[in-house]
């Protein structure tokens, strides 16, 4: 009973020691972030003889949209917080068509004649229909228009449900470019859904620095990180 009682308290501190360093271990293995693993699922279903690869706009003229901002029935997309809305423009500023309603998102085909500021590629099925998302797809830039708003102050211009280029530019926002921008997306369905997004850039007028980071697997829902500095 004796080498029992020395025994037991033994075993636990080996225990403990044991469970310590396997914690270390787990701490020093770097994690895989949202990027990486929305890469890596791109690389698996290009794997998939399924899917044909096709590259933006080259053989495909991009999202039919000019800015990422909708309110589209039950989807409010805005990248915000509780303070700032931010707003990548995916398509030149100088050729939105200024009576456009941004919240209405999507405007065939008229998006399309206005030139990209993101280029990438995507994976689709052959002989798919022009108006089908792909399966999945990403977009980068290293120069994209990144405007910055204040949430209340939008919030109030859209009560009338209308948000236009000239709306936008009335309330003042900070203009920045994104010298980074990643995007990968999975825009079908609500089940499979992804969206995820990293940026950096600079506001030069206000000598400020930002970024942005969203992982988000509902498509209802989006709520980046967004720093200024």
């Amino acid at each position: 009973m004796k080498r029992i009682k020395i025994f037991l308290p033994v075993a636990i501190f080996s225990g403990m020691i044991f469970l310590a360093a396997s914690c270390s271990e787990d701490e020093n293995v770097p994690q895989q972030s949202d990027l990486d693993k929305a890469i890596e699922e791109y690389a698996q279903i290009k794997a998939n003889p399924a899917f044909i690869e096709f590259s933006v706009p080259v053989d495909n003229p991009g999202p039919p949209f000019y800015a990422r901002i909708a309110d589209i029935g039950l989807e409010r997309l805005f990248l915000e917080n509780v303070s700032v809305v931010a707003i990548p423009m995916m398509r030149q500023l100088e050729c939105i068509d200024p009576e456009f309603n941004l919240l209405d998102f999507f405007h065939v085909p008229n998006a399309f004649f206005c030139p990209l500021t993101v280029t990438g590629r995507g994976l689709i099925e052959p002989n798919s229909p022009p108006d089908r998302f792909p399966e999945i797809a990403y977009l980068e830039s290293n120069n994209m228009p990144f405007w910055f708003v204040n949430r209340q102050d939008l919030y109030a211009a859209i009560e009338d449900g209308v948000l236009t280029l000239n709306d936008l530019e009335a309330l003042n926002p900070k203009k920045g470019v994104a010298s980074r921008y990643v995007e990968y997306n999975k825009p079908r369905t609500e089940e499979d859904h992804l969206l995820v997004i990293e940026a950096e850039g600079r506001i030069a007028a206000t000598n400020e620095n930002f970024e942005l980071k969203l992982a988000s697997r509902n498509k209802r829902t989006q709520s980046p990180e967004i720093r200024i500095w």
